[in-house]
């Protein structure tokens, strides 16, 4: 008992404490029957005793201490793995909300710029309350317009398909793999002991005298390091306790490169919608790229064409234009990119409007349209094609994904994607695209991985679930692709098709509805619709008249009124003339005698016309004509051609004035033959007038001494004749109407009229002449000419004197005319 080393405290304290009074206690002498045991002996027993006693009790103590820390350890270690899931199903929240927020706004700003660019489209077309713009102008605004929609659907539906297939994934891998780490029943019941398991420990634990007896070594792996104590055994419990909570069936520990499984999975499933998140951004710019620079265009066209201001049409397109700027600017990353066009157009694109605005300055403007005003804004119009085309190409050029050659760099609070996504490296800011990483932060772990793991932080790294590794989905790409394509074809066709409208001819493709052509490109001449002329109030749409407050002086309502009753009058005088038809007037019989001419070969005049005692006869449809002069013994023909005729239609009639032969075609147009014909042609120019209607039956027209134009017009299914005059601007005004004396059925009847304009010829197939002056409502007697014949069919008259008539006419259907004289000074 001396030679034991002294013990200070604890149990084992105690338990020695005990021995050694039993020690005492038995060492007084007692009767026995035995013999006596030697005193060695005898007391080497009582401490082996008191020792096993101590170790065990040590040791039992020891245990249910242990498996109280294990017990408790086991729900710790599940509370904090299960908090941590917890902010793993916030990880994969907070990914798939990004995605979502973002698509869910492009798609809120595309349905909004439905509305606004079908209101450019439909309901705001240009045309419809004023002449149309310019053609060159209409080809860039169209492109931009419908280039817009195009990629206005094309980011709608990109935007659609990203939202729905994130939040797809995100509900996958909420409800089937970030799951939280609850404890089932069985894995509670092996975690908690009862106090009898002691029992089934070894021997050699339960006896084990502390440093005296050091634990069975079985591996090195037991063995942990304290740097307090140095290597330190581990009970076997303790190894028991391992097996069977922390099976090592999964592997080793993970390694600080290790990352979550749910950082990999999620980032596996990104690949399915990257692309559409970010061909959905870049289409937003594409679209309003195209956008702005289209409202530019219908703004200034509007202002131009409807309001008629020339300073708005800067102002409106100077806040285009910076805004342009402005996006570009803020969106693109101009990056030197190996075999691609470095050309920086986005810095140039935004001024399109600012060189279309000088030239609608220049087309809308008071300068006489010459040739060269002509070439220059031409010249203008294709600068500004050419910089759309190379804008077009330069769009496909940023949107073309690029292959990474290296990781990048993790920054705080900026965008990281994987070196996998070839995004186009561009718009790197504009994307604003947020991964799963692929590594943890210093000083973070997985506690998951730890618990299948189960052999601490030492070791190898644990085997995981991993991003599936496939190429890149390239359909979005491939969609957008298509778009970019599509818009440069546009740009293409459009110029080709301008170079052959500037070749050919301004709309010369389509029909003309009703109007003359006039260069520059409008097609009504430049006046302000709904206008007083010579007052302040000529810009009425523009705010400038017809104001409450306005002050009009008394002369100008007078010259106002003067005007309305000069142009209504005749319109009055028709409406109050008698609706039943007027009387017949006197029939007058008339001889008629050849003219003796002889035609050219092949020649079958129908329509005639006069002028100083010559006549001239004209085919209606090969613009083929002779003329009649009085030769020394009978009259000859010469033959000749109509020049510039080609593509207006038929003649339908043929007036000699002063100022040279007007004819009128089935299109409406009037020509102008100055002169008499020289070498076989004569040519003919184009009169600057209002085309008249082409639904009309018959018509004739004559210049007045003034410069103006009369026309008298037949419309089909009427049996009255209209009246009409030009006014300074070339379009028709109603100057009255004349009521036919006889109805007008079968074939339409000839007009006519003298030089002077103030006599009206009518004349109809059987040969009856109606002539009325212009200015009396008095009608000269009808003249019904004959005598050569029964079954003569007449073509066309004309007045050669005061009473002379030349008349054109076929002795049967289908025979040559002839040329007929009637009267007494004929």
């Amino acid at each position: 008992e001396d030679r034991l080393p002294p013990i200070q405290s604890g149990p084992l304290a105690r338990s020695f404490a005990r021995v050694r009074c039993v020690s005492r206690r038995e060492a007084a002498p007692r009767p026995s029957a035995h013999p006596a045991m030697p005193p060695v002996v005898a007391e080497a027993a009582a401490a082996a005793t008191a020792a096993a006693t101590g170790a065990f009790n040590y040791n039992r103590a020891n245990y249910f201490f242990d498996n109280g820390l294990r017990f408790g350890r086991f729900n710790t270690g599940y509370s904090m793995a299960m908090a941590q899931a917890s902010m793993y199903r916030e990880d994969i929240r907070d990914l798939t909300e990004l995605t979502v927020t973002k698509q869910d706004t492009y798609h809120t700003v595309g349905v909004i710029f439905f509305v606004l660019n079908f209101q450019l489209i439909m309901a705001g077309r240009l045309g419809v309350h004023g002449p149309s713009p310019p053609g060159w102008l209409l080809g860039l605004y169209w492109t931009n317009i419908c280039s817009a929609l195009m990629f206005l659907v094309t980011f709608t539906w990109t935007a659609m398909h990203a939202s729905a297939r994130a939040t797809a994934g995100g509900a996958y891998m909420l409800t089937r793999s970030v799951r939280l780490p609850i404890p089932t029943p069985k894995m509670l019941d092996k975690a908690r002991t009862t106090g009898n398991s002691f029992e089934k420990q070894r021997v050699r634990d339960t006896l084990r005298i502390p440093f005296v007896m050091p634990a069975p070594k079985e591996g090195a792996d037991e063995t942990t390091y304290d740097p307090e104590v140095g290597n330190r055994r581990k009970p076997m419990w303790y190894r028991d306790e391992v097996k069977e909570l922390r099976p090592d069936g999964d592997g080793a520990a993970p390694s600080s490169e290790s990352n979550p499984e749910h950082f990999e999975l999620y980032r596996g499933l990104q690949q399915e919608w990257w692309g559409y998140d970010v061909y959905g951004r870049i289409g937003v710019l594409y679209f309003m790229s195209h956008w702005l620079t289209a409202a530019s265009l219908y703004s200034m066209c509007h202002v131009f064409g409807e309001l008629r201001c020339l300073w708005p049409a800067w102002s409106v397109t100077a806040c285009f234009v910076t805004a342009h700027f402005g996006i570009l600017k803020l969106d693109i990353v101009n990056k030197p990119r190996p075999n691609s066009c470095t050309l920086p157009m986005e810095r140039i694109v935004p001024f399109v409007p600012v060189i279309a605005v000088l030239g609608m300055s220049i087309d809308y403007s008071v300068l006489e349209p010459t040739v060269g005003w002509q070439t220059f804004i031409y010249f203008l119009s294709w600068i500004c094609y050419l910089i759309q085309f190379a804008w077009a190409l330069r769009l496909y050029d940023l949107a073309a994904p690029q292959v990474q050659n290296k990781e990048m760099a993790e920054m705080p609070g900026q965008p990281w994607w994987p070196v996998e996504w070839p995004l186009p490296p561009a718009f790197e800011d504009a994307l604003y695209m947020v991964s799963a990483p692929k590594h943890l932060g210093a000083g973070q772990t997985c506690l998951q991985q730890e618990m299948k793991a189960a052999k601490g932080r030492q070791g190898l790294a644990a085997p995981m679930k991993k991003a599936s590794q496939a190429p890149p989905p390239m359909l979005p790409w491939k969609l957008f692709r298509g778009a970019c394509i599509t818009t440069i074809s546009m740009w293409v066709l459009i110029m080709v098709g301008r170079g052959f409208e500037q070749v050919n001819g301004e709309r010369f493709l389509l029909k003309q509805e009703g109007r003359v052509e006039r260069w520059p490109s409008h097609m009504q001449p430049w006046m302000a619709p709904w206008t007083r002329k010579g007052s302040r109030n000529e810009m009425c749409h523009a705010g400038g008249c017809d104001r409450r407050l306005g002050s009009i002086s008394e002369h100008e309502i007078a010259v106002s009124a003067h005007r309305l009753v000069a142009a209504l009058g005749p319109l009055v005088q028709a409406f109050d003339a008698t609706t039943s038809r007027m009387p017949a007037p006197e029939l007058r019989s008339a001889p008629l005698r050849s003219a003796g001419v002889s035609w050219p070969a092949g020649f079958h005049p129908s329509l005639l016309a006069s002028q100083n005692g010559l006549v001239v006869a004209l085919e209606r449809s090969a613009s083929q004509g002779a003329l009649v002069t009085s030769g020394e013994s009978a009259p000859s023909s010469t033959p000749f051609s109509l020049a510039g005729l080609e593509g207006l239609g038929d003649i339908v009639s043929a007036n000699w004035g002063r100022s040279g032969l007007l004819l009128v075609t089935s299109s409406g147009a009037l020509m102008e033959c100055e002169g008499l014909p020289e070498a076989g042609s004569w040519p003919c120019r184009s009169v600057s007038t209002t085309p008249l209607p082409p639904s009309m039956a018959a018509a004739t027209a004559v210049r007045l001494g003034s410069g103006r134009i009369r026309a008298a017009v037949i419309f089909e299914g009427e049996d009255s004749i209209v009246l009409l005059e030009t006014d300074e601007g070339g379009s028709w005004l109603p100057g009255g109407e004349v009521h036919a004396p006889f109805s007008i059925s079968g074939r339409a009847p000839r007009l006519s009229m003298r030089s002077t304009a103030e006599e009206l010829m009518v004349s109809t197939s059987d040969g009856r002449v109606f002539r009325r002056p212009i200015s009396g409502r008095d009608a000269f007697p009808t003249t019904q000419v004959g005598s050569l014949g029964s079954g003569m069919v007449f073509h066309d008259a004309c007045s050669l004197s005061s009473d002379g008539i030349a008349h054109l006419a076929s002795p049967s259907a289908g025979a040559a005319p002839v040329l007929l004289l009637s009267g007494s000074s004929a």
